[in-house]
């Protein structure tokens, strides 16, 4: 396990294609009754990305927030460049399912779900990680942790562009 130091803001142009890849899936997927894209456009998308077979996990993981969820998520439409935390919080459940720390994915799908949705949730959110795995498209975590100041050194380096410097 690392740690992650990346302090970039959590926006679609800043994230890396298979973050955006998924991202804009999710968002598709969840606005199904609109027009464009349409579920051939999002097949046909993942398809070219090696990873169509993950189009009904996230119809599964859509459905079981439709049917389950007591608190909302807020997701945007599949262009607009600036993520919700929801939709943040999603991402990480799915780095932390790709890199088998399935406890965190839980954890923060009850943020939205009752135990046995976020129970529900972990099968295709494990198979959606494993098919962007296997396709190459690795997802970065990018949660930061905070260090405990009382066993670091006294003296630190900070880097540049370090967020605790305004």
């Amino acid at each position: 396990m690392h740690q992650s130091t990346d302090t970039r803001p959590l926006d679609l142009p800043a994230l890396c294609a298979a973050e955006r890849l998924f991202i804009w899936g999710f968002r598709a997927k969840a606005r199904s009754g609109t027009a464009v894209p349409t579920a051939a456009d999002i097949q046909e998308v993942y398809d070219h990305f090696r990873v169509g077979d993950a189009v009904p996990s996230l119809e599964t993981i859509i459905e079981i927030f439709a049917c389950t969820a007591h608190t909302a998520i807020q997701v945007h439409c599949p262009t607009c460049p600036k993520m919700s935390e929801s939709e943040q919080g999603i991402l990480r459940a799915i780095v932390a399912a790709q890199e088998q720390r399935i406890d965190v994915a839980r954890e923060q799908f009850k943020s939205w779900l009752p135990p046995v949705g976020a129970d529900w949730a972990l099968a295709p959110v494990k198979g959606l990680a494993t098919i962007f795995r296997m396709a190459g498209l690795i997802l970065p975590d990018r949660h930061v942790r905070t260090l405990n100041v009382g066993q670091t050194m006294a003296m630190k380096s900070w880097l540049v562009g370090s967020p605790t410097l305004h």
